[in-house]
Formats: C-alpha cells, structure tokens, sequence
C-alpha cells in the first residue's frame, strides 16, 4: 500500500494553485488591480470576479459530491465569502483549495485513486480522474484569468 501517486497529485494540485511562480491560479491574482477586477473585455462575458467565484465554487462542490455528503451543489452553494472584495475572494478560493486537498491528503492509499465516486454532474467517475480533472481546472482558468488581465492593462504583447 504506497501513497507515491496520491503525493504526486497534490504536488500538482499545489503547484497549480498556489506555489507555481510563473502559472499558479493564485499567484496569476497578484497582478490583477482593483480596476480590473470586474472588467469584461469587450465582446465578453466574465470578469476576473467570475472566473474566481467559479473555481472557487466548484472546489467546494467537488469536495462535498466527491468525498463527502452531497449537501453541496451548483444549485446549492456552500459557505460563501465574506464579501467580493479580491482579498475575501482569493482567502475564499484558498479554503476550498484547502478543503479539497485534505480529503484527498486523507486517502489512505493510491488504491482508492482506482475507485469511481459520484462527480458533481450526477453519474460516477475515476477518482483520479476527478481529481486531474480539478488541477487541469485550475490551469485553464488561470490562463483564463491571465490573458483579462493583460487585455485590461494592456500589456498583452
């Protein structure tokens, strides 16, 4: 019984988050200033606001379809943040990144990586899959949330 892939995946998941200096979703939010913030790009539909209140959402809706009691859905959000200032956003977008990465810090073996739980969309899925899945999420939307940025201050060159 070894946790080998289960410690590389929240490498990953750390790195894609937080810890990675040059793409991590939260260090992507350091350079993005007040005025940009909820600025939509002309012909656009989602501010940087949105990208973050949607990755952050879905980390708690993973977290309770996957590994806990289903309480919380799309539908049905969970705890939400202090206010929509960018501070209370990205301390919000941290505690689901934490809650999701301790329920997966707490598999006992990467056995459990094997097992189809319940994904949000209503049918079952490979854990690591899900998990991926997640880490992959935040990549794009750091992208994502890059390129507003840059659009905004003009600096995309």
């Amino acid at each position: 019984m070894t946790r080998v892939v289960i410690e590389q995946l929240l490498y990953a998941m750390d790195e894609a988050c937080e810890n990675n200096p040059f793409h991590a979703l939260v260090k992507n939010l350091q350079s993005v200033g007040e005025d940009d913030w909820r600025w939509v790009a002309p012909d656009g539909v989602r501010s940087i606001f949105d990208i973050v209140e949607h990755v952050a959402g879905n980390k708690f809706v993973y977290d309770s379809q996957v590994f806990g009691d289903r309480s919380i859905s799309w539908a049905k959000p969970g705890p939400l943040p202090a206010n929509d200032k960018p501070a209370s956003m990205i301390e919000w977008l941290r505690a689901g990144q934490t809650l999701w990465r301790d329920s997966i810090a707490a598999l006992p073996d990467d056995e459990e990586l094997t097992k189809n739980r319940m994904a949000p969309w209503g049918t079952e899925a490979n854990t690591r899959w899900l998990i991926v899945n997640m880490i992959q999420h935040d990549l794009y939307h750091s992208g994502e949330i890059n390129y507003i940025r840059a659009l905004k201050q003009r600096n995309d060159g």
